[in-house]
């Protein structure tokens, strides 16, 4: 217990969670102002609305549980920052601005996140990208779970939203444990053929 929080408290281990949920953060937010200069925008409500202490811890946990798949404390803890930062995209409801709600929960923002966060941080950081990409199917999964999972899956792309419902939540969290255990296993797997070279 006493070796978990040693690694917990370690000013390097801290920074880099602080770093990438930061950038993480800003590019959901980026991505969101696309949201303003699309055709189909619309006004947006109170994004304080469903910002209950159940539904942040919610995501927080619901990440964890997917964050486990990469065997790593670090990317366990960050994988549950993610997974509540998505909602980063509606700090643009703040300012009164139509735009179109919800642009992180979508697959081209996953796909986005994914990429930008292995160039910014380390190519070679496929569980990084792996859980940048899985904390969007995590975030959707819980938010079905709750009666919340209507969507803009493929936007800028296209402007309908998708509805999941009754079981979905269980097949989108799979996704992104699945993501995450398979970068995993694909770094742990070069890493040992780079020791037995």
């Amino acid at each position: 217990m006493e070796n978990y929080l040693g690694i917990i408290m370690n000013s390097k281990f801290l920074t880099n969670i602080t770093k990438t949920s930061i950038v993480y953060a800003t590019l959901a937010f980026g991505f969101s102002l696309i949201g303003i200069l699309l055709p189909y925008s619309s006004s947006l409500g109170d994004p304080l609305s469903s910002a209950t202490v159940e539904h942040i811890v919610g995501h927080i946990v619901w990440g964890m549980i997917a964050g486990i798949a990469a065997f790593s404390l670090r990317y366990f803890f960050t994988t549950g920052i993610f997974a509540i930062i998505l909602d980063f995209d509606h700090i643009i409801q703040f300012f009164g601005i139509e735009a179109v709600p919800r642009m992180g929960h979508s697959l081209p923002f996953a796909l986005l996140s994914l990429i930008l966060m292995m160039l910014i941080f380390n190519k070679k950081d496929y569980r990084l990208g792996a859980i940048s990409f899985a904390a969007v199917f995590s975030h959707m999964s819980f938010d079905t779970l709750i009666n919340a999972g209507k969507f803009p899956l493929f936007v800028p792309f296209f402007d309908e939203s998708v509805k999941f419902q009754d079981l979905d939540w269980i097949y989108l969290q799979i996704i992104a444990i699945i993501t995450i255990l398979a970068a995993t296993l694909f770094e742990k797997r070069k890493f040992k053929s780079k020791i037995m070279n």
